[in-house]
């Protein structure tokens, strides 16, 4: 479950853009820069600072408004999960002290349904394909 959590971090914090926690960073540009031919996706120098261009998989601030709120009415059976809606919190737009089974329950059930309407169809496919992976492949403990 280790590794889920993992992902889960991964994906969710990159999606969110949450600063200093997304794995879309400076680097990842030059990365993309070096190895791929994506011009969109290439680092805008200007003479006093370097800009990130904004990735399509990156959720604007109402959109990732709208994932909180969700995740803020979102309720699970009894004993399922813990109430993930405490672990939001609204002000900071931040989500607080995910542990490893909740991370599991999330990716393999909410994580599609949290994006839904907000990412395009292929990266929301990729999501989904990530959570039916988890769902099949990875066991609860």
């Amino acid at each position: 479950m280790h590794i889920e959590k993992n992902v889960f971090k991964n994906i969710f914090n990159t999606v969110m853009d949450i600063k200093g926690k997304t794995k879309d960073n400076i680097k990842a540009k030059l990365d993309i820069a070096l190895f791929c031919n994506r011009q969109n996706m290439k680092l805008v120098c200007d003479e006093s600072r370097v800009a990130k261009p904004r990735a399509s998989f990156v959720l604007e601030k109402n959109a990732q408004l709208l994932v909180y709120k969700r995740l803020k009415s979102l309720h699970f059976p009894d004993g399922h999960a813990s109430n993930i809606s405490r672990l939001v919190n609204m002000e900071e737009c931040r989500l607080y002290g995910m542990k490893s089974h909740d991370c599991h329950v999330f990716m393999q059930t909410p994580i599609p349904l949290a994006f839904r309407d907000l990412l395009s169809k292929g990266i929301w496919d990729t999501l989904t394909k990530i959570s039916h992976f988890f769902r099949i492949y990875v066991p609860s403990s």
